[in-house]
């Protein structure tokens, strides 16, 4: 029999792992070989879950950058909230996001009739002109997250995100030169 094996009903199984890298000999046994393969599949079946968490989750939840002050001090300007879609029905003191126009809205309904919805922004004096119709509707906020709207609005300018890259790029290259440079220097000693 080969040292390194067992012979188990006439079948050989590997004891260890052999990597040999100039003077670098890594040996890993059978048991650690398992451990680092379950390791891996439950990180692959927690990144499907995930995955399918967040996919469900975007058809129902959508999250919008508050550019106004129309909703302060409960939600303030700069924040992102959190809509749930699966409610279809409404009542006064609900927060609502709606379409109006090409713009969307985030607003209090303060009145309820069978033609739709009356809304008011709380910083507002007075209830917005017209009536939001159900089908205007997205759905009522769940939560907003103060100030981090600013964040996604300077990302999403013209500009910001490919500056962010090309950086992220030169980093890359420059560590990767540097990492280069020392194993070129560690070879000529």
């Amino acid at each position: 029999m080969k040292q390194g094996y067992s012979e188990t009903e006439g079948k050989c199984y590997p004891l260890f792992f052999a990597c040999k890298n100039d003077s670098l000999d890594i040996r890993i046994d059978g048991r650690e070989q398992m451990k680092a393969k379950g390791k891996l599949g439950l990180q692959g079946f927690l990144s499907f879950l995930f995955l399918a968490a967040g996919w469900y989750l975007m058809q129902y939840f959508c999250a919008y950058v508050v550019l106004s002050g129309s909703m302060e001090p409960e939600i303030p300007t700069g924040s992102v909230v959190v809509v749930d879609g699966r409610k279809k029905e409404w009542n006064p003191g609900d927060v609502i996001t709606y379409r109006r126009g090409n713009m969307v809205v985030t607003h209090r309904i303060v009145e309820k009739s069978e033609e739709g919805y009356c809304t008011k922004g709380d910083a507002n004096a007075e209830e917005d002109a017209g009536i939001v119709l159900e089908k205007q509707v997205i759905g009522n906020v769940i939560v907003a997250l103060p100030w981090l709207g600013f964040g996604i609005v300077w990302l999403r300018q013209r500009g910001t995100l490919f500056f962010l890259a090309v950086g992220a790029v030169m980093l890359f290259t420059i560590r990767q030169l540097w990492h280069g440079r020392k194993i070129m220097q560690e070879n000529k000693l």
